[in-house]
């Protein structure tokens, strides 16, 4: 009888101890929200979470090279169309000057307007954001175009630079000042040195550059639209990829907090109760319980 009691009392004791980690595991997760507490806990769980975190850790660099590369081709998408409109007045006041009698004062002052426009154009090819110049390839430290007199020349280089938006997919978030504006920049120095001689021929001549040269900045504003719309659908992607992981993640490691507040009620109640037992079996004397 003595040992039966001496292990009761003793499979109190850790029964007692079960119920204090149970309780304080209940606890945890009802002050944490997280039924995941240490690898332990769940081992393939753990595992799976660790995964989840580094696929997150990943999404937020492609988010953020999304980002700034979204900012950088819509910027360099919205100056080509204003390059487009600035190189089609230019165009019109050639035409005007090929077709009608100007006398050498009046064509002076068209050449002076054509000048503050290319100058215009010439700025907005020298745009830089950010730190850097947009239309000069890699070299984006300097600006790409210089003027002397009526040249206009590149100094950049044909690179077209590249992000990641997603795994396996990098798209260019710059054309190369050269394929986009020099064109016009030629085509523009034909007309004004057509303009200062008064030549009508050279005049037509010079025109008829022009198709080139707005057909080379729409293309270059169409493949900037391209590599936008790549990186639009790429965040679109990447936004249900995060909800899809978080959801997994919710479903491992958040916990049932309705039934973790139950679990501790019952814990509590179920110490409650053995510490009652305790205090009953401790009325006896030790030595009843020795073997």
């Amino acid at each position: 009888m003595r040992v039966t009691e001496n292990m009761s009392y003793r499979n109190l004791l850790a029964g007692t101890e079960a119920l204090r980690e149970s309780m304080e595991k209940a606890s945890l997760q009802v002050s944490s929200g997280k039924k995941i507490l240490s690898l332990a806990d769940s081992p393939s769980g753990s595992a799976e979470l660790v995964d989840i975190r580094s696929q997150l850790a990943e999404l937020d660099q492609y988010r953020a090279n999304a980002s700034s590369g979204s900012f950088l081709v819509g910027l360099a998408e919205a100056i080509l169309s204003s390059a487009h409109n600035v190189v089609t007045s230019i165009y019109t006041r050639g035409s005007a000057g090929a077709t009608s009698y100007w006398d050498a004062d009046e064509l002076a002052t068209l050449a002076a307007e054509v000048r503050v426009l290319r100058d215009e154009l010439l700025s907005l090819a020298n745009s830089a954001a950010n730190g850097r110049y947009l239309f000069a390839g890699s070299r984006v430290t300097e600006a790409p175009f210089t003027l002397d007199g009526d040249q206009v020349s590149y100094r950049g280089d044909t690179v077209e630079n590249k992000i990641s938006v997603a795994d396996g997919l990098e798209v260019k978030q710059n054309v190369p000042g050269s394929a986009a504006f020099s064109s016009a920049f030629a085509a523009i120095e034909a007309l004004l040195t057509a303009l200062d001689s008064g030549d009508l021929a050279g005049m037509n001549a010079a025109l008829s550059q022009f198709s080139g040269a707005l057909r080379d900045v729409s293309w270059a504003r169409a493949d900037l639209g391209v590599s936008l719309a790549a990186i639009q659908s790429a965040e679109s992607e990447q936004n249900i990829r995060e909800t899809v992981l978080r959801s997994r993640r919710g479903a491992i490691q958040d916990a049932d907090l309705v039934e973790a507040v139950s679990r501790l009620k019952s814990n509590e109640a179920a110490l409650e109760a053995t510490f009652t037992a305790r205090a009953v079996v401790g009325q006896k004397n030790l030595f009843d319980f020795l073997a």
